[in-house]
């Protein structure tokens, strides 16, 4: 987060070939927070049932996992 020109995207896109030249392997997915409810976006418990429901970002991770 932060002001726009700032060097956000540079700075993960730099880490990111650091990492490659290291020999890991990196992976990226976009993922857009503003088009979900904060629930969708990280997941919730279920009070009925206790059960966790994931949402995108744990999704995302164990896939990526």
């Amino acid at each position: 987060m932060g002001p726009p020109c700032s060097g956000k995207s540079t700075t993960w896109k730099m880490l990111a070939k650091a990492n490659d030249k290291e020999g890991n392997k990196t992976t990226w997915v976009d993922l857009n927070p503003k088009v979900t409810s904060t629930n969708e976006l990280y997941g919730v418990v279920l009070l009925a049932t206790r059960e966790w429901k994931d949402g995108l970002m744990s999704c995302t991770m164990r896939r990526l996992s």
